[in-house]
């Protein structure tokens, strides 16, 4: 009969042990395979056995030293896995910041800073969540159910577009209303107590909210809108709406006209374009009007209210060529 034995094999000076006997090429090939058991593993070479000279029977050594030897190898995978995964979260937390700065600083007569993290912090004390954690089924969920992160997560292009913009990119207008209703008013009449008239070009006069700033944001476009050529001015000489507490037409979401805080034109017609009137089967998606990227008049018109606070409805890829809104947390 075949019998096993124990024999230790001196390497640089260290004692290291592994059973040997008859078998031996027997278990080499199952090494080669990857179908040794545990009972069979064997250290490096050049390990030594923490269990040497404490009397633990030998073959127990070898089998715990050999699994032992395995956790290096494991936390060295979970330490790669969290280095690659930490900077990803960490650009993620610091651009949720950035946002929510961003947000704070636009809107400085209702809203103001807070140690507390993922919270918008009003000075009457009221507390909105930044991040409710919800996730959107789809872009309609987005829009109907939009987080003040949702609101910031869509970056306003602030550069004159060369193309038609990115299916679905309509930054600004995803909002949240509970955060609009609670700045400019949640009913018809308590927006109109903040509404106040606001002179526009060739005379005429308009209901603008007074709410942050915004009439006299307005006032400001009218002054530099003053300097440019009378064929530049002539794009926007006829507003034709501002407020109206209405909702979006084919939604349930209140327009920002619902609180007074924008602003239609009549714009010469070929310019005059909004996405619902250019929608193509079978899906019914716009057909973004490229062409009017190409007008420098109108071009100059955009700049000058963006320079203010305002975004303009052309760049959205569900387009409302003719809209301007004041929204001072997006184009900054």
């Amino acid at each position: 009969m075949l019998t096993r034995e124990t024999r230790t094999r001196e390497t640089a000076g260290n004692a290291t042990y592994e059973p040997v006997g008859s078998d031996t090429h027997d278990e080499n090939r199952n090494d080669r395979r990857g179908t040794e058991t545990c009972s069979k593993r064997r250290p490096r070479r050049d390990q030594v056995s923490p269990f040497e000279g404490t009397g633990v029977p030998r073959p127990l050594m070898l089998v715990y030293t050999a699994e032992m030897l395995r956790i290096p190898a494991i936390i060295a995978s979970t330490a790669c896995a969290l280095g690659l995964l930490c900077p990803a979260l960490a650009a993620a937390a610091a651009q949720d910041v950035s946002a929510l700065d961003a947000l704070v600083r636009a809107y400085p007569d209702h809203l103001v800073p807070t140690e507390r993290p993922n919270t918008v912090l009003w000075k009457d004390g009221t507390e909105m969540v930044f991040d409710d954690g919800v996730p959107k089924t789809g872009f309609e969920d987005l829009l109907n159910r939009a987080s003040l992160k949702d609101q910031m997560a869509m970056r306003y292009p602030r550069s004159w577009p060369s193309a038609a913009p990115l299916v679905n990119a309509d930054p600004g207008r995803v909002r949240n209303d509970a955060f609009f209703r609670k700045m400019y008013g949640s009913s018809a009449d308590a927006v109109r107590g903040n509404l106040v008239p606001v002179e526009w070009l060739g005379g005429t006069s308009v209901p603008f909210t007074k709410v942050n700033g915004a009439a006299e944001a307005l006032c400001r476009v009218r002054e530099e809108l003053k300097t440019l050529p009378a064929d530049v001015q002539q794009y926007v000489a006829q507003p034709v709406g501002t407020f109206a507490w209405r909702p979006i037409a084919g939604t349930t979401r209140l327009s920002m006209h619902s609180f007074g805080a924008a602003i239609d034109f009549q714009l010469p017609r070929a310019l005059h374009r909004y996405w619902k009137w250019d929608t193509r089967p079978p899906n019914d998606a716009p057909v973004y009007p490229v062409s009017i990227l190409q007008d420098g008049r109108l071009r100059q018109v955009v700049e000058v209210f963006e320079r203010h606070g305002f975004i303009w409805g052309g760049k959205w890829f569900h387009y409302d060529t003719m809209h301007f809104e004041y929204r001072p947390e997006l184009p900054g």
